[in-house]
């Protein structure tokens, strides 16, 4: 795929993801409540995006530091979300 269609893809789900977010009751709730969540599905998209226009080895480096990077901050907002679940 042509980098020019992935950029514009890339801005076209932007788009439409802030505007689920922002207008939708479930996006809405995943905003304020699971933004980890809402980070999460949007990064996944973009590396989904990146694989059609990086070679395998590339990606999977590109992959592996944000999955590294990811890992301590997802660990975090579940921790806190558990808690005030409990409380």
């Amino acid at each position: 795929m042509a980098l020019s269609t992935v950029l514009l893809l890339a801005a076209v789900w932007g788009v439409v993801w802030a505007l689920f977010l922002q207008y939708h009751p479930w996006g809405q709730w995943l905003a304020v409540r699971r933004t980890w969540l809402t980070v999460v599905a949007g990064v996944g998209v973009d590396l989904a995006l990146l694989a059609t226009v990086l070679d395998l080895a590339t990606w999977l480096t590109v992959a592996g530091v944000i999955a590294a990077s990811s890992i301590g901050i997802i660990a975090r907002s579940i921790a806190n979300e558990r808690r005030e679940d409990i409380s």
